[in-house]
């Protein structure tokens, strides 16, 4: 039914994906989700793995994608894993991007999208949120996944950057700073085991970011000699590389009074319940239309290889809100 009011009202919608790791393939269960009610998606921002699936839809390599991501096994994951002398980072994070490859063409550059993409990263110096709106996406996306601790870094300009959730976790007043007149934001992070960290937050981090093109990115090149980091063994490709890998992210099964995690683990989390509590300070003051939060409790920075659970809770995390999808947003598009 047409909405006369409509013609008085912004109504382009603009989708902020948030960051989250692994969580993020429930960006792709969303965005299956919107385009079966009919609403569209004019313009997206994302955050680290937002950013990775906001540019595979304004690839149209996001469908083939998935259907590779679901096939991928353990050992498939692994083998895009480059571990490097670990000054910066424990990653080179090269063989991730070659990944994308099969998917978004290496020399893709954001301006030429026909739906806008906003890729934040974080300036390491200052905190604050790096915006790219032009220039190569994959240097972008580089940037916005440098996991702290797990990827290695990338230099720009006279600083160095790193991942876009650590400032800006889920981008709503960029999307809404696009142009966006009715705002779908997904939050990868509702809530985290310990809930009493929602009794620290008293302030709003203000933080306007700066928009930039990613022409002055340059990957941070780390010593790539092979490194003692799991029980005496190294990383060098060939008999043995991959149990010595899996062995250092997946150690053996611990013992019943030893619950101490491996350093994926403490990294993950300790990013979990950052995003976590800065999700909040910025939702405070930037309510989107419409909020869209997957229930990821359990779901590791590094488990893609549970995509497929990830994608149908990112369908489900829509149906729960659906009438507010219909009330707020599909009656004036």
């Amino acid at each position: 039914m047409l909405n006369p009011l409509r013609l008085f009202r912004n109504t382009r919608v603009g989708l902020a994906l948030g960051s989250g790791g692994a969580k993020g393939m429930a960006h792709i269960g969303v965005i299956e989700y919107l385009q079966e009610m009919g609403i569209p998606i004019d313009m997206i921002a994302g955050s680290s793995i937002g950013a990775v699936i906001g540019a595979l839809y304004c690839s149209g390599g996001l469908a083939s994608f998935k259907n590779d991501l679901i096939k991928m096994s353990r050992k498939d994951l692994l083998g895009y894993f480059d571990p490097v002398f670990p000054t910066s980072g424990l990653l080179a994070g090269k063989e991730m991007m070659s990944l994308l490859f099969n998917y978004i063409p290496e020399n893709t550059r954001i301006e030429n999208f026909s739906i806008p993409l906003a890729v934040l990263a974080t300036d390491y110096n200052t905190g604050r949120s790096v915006i790219f709106r032009s220039g190569n996406v994959h240097e972008a996306i580089r940037a916005s996944i440098s996991i702290p601790g797990v990827f290695t870094p990338v230099r720009f300009r006279s600083t160095h950057l790193i991942d876009g959730g650590v400032a800006a976790p889920l981008p709503v007043n960029v999307i809404r700073g696009m142009g966006a007149g009715l705002t779908i934001a997904v939050n990868l992070h509702p809530s985290i085991e310990k809930r009493k960290w929602n009794r620290n937050i008293k302030s709003a981090v203000k933080n306007k970011g700066i928009t930039v093109d990613s022409r002055d990115i340059e990957i941070l090149e780390e010593k790539k000699a092979p490194v003692d980091l799991s029980r005496g063994q190294t990383f060098q490709r060939g008999p043995g590389w991959f149990q010595s890998l899996e062995r250092w992210i997946r150690p053996e099964k611990k013992a019943r009074d030893d619950s101490t995690p491996n350093i994926f683990e403490v990294i993950g989390q300790t990013i979990d319940i950052m995003e976590y509590i800065n999700t909040q300070m910025l939702l405070k003051y930037n309510t989107p239309t419409v909020l869209v939060e997957p229930e990821m409790a359990g779901v590791g920075t590094l488990d893609f290889t549970h995509s497929g659970k990830i994608i149908a809770e990112g369908r489900n995390a829509c149906a729960r809100v659906r009438g507010e999808l219909s009330r707020k947003i599909k009656i004036w598009v």
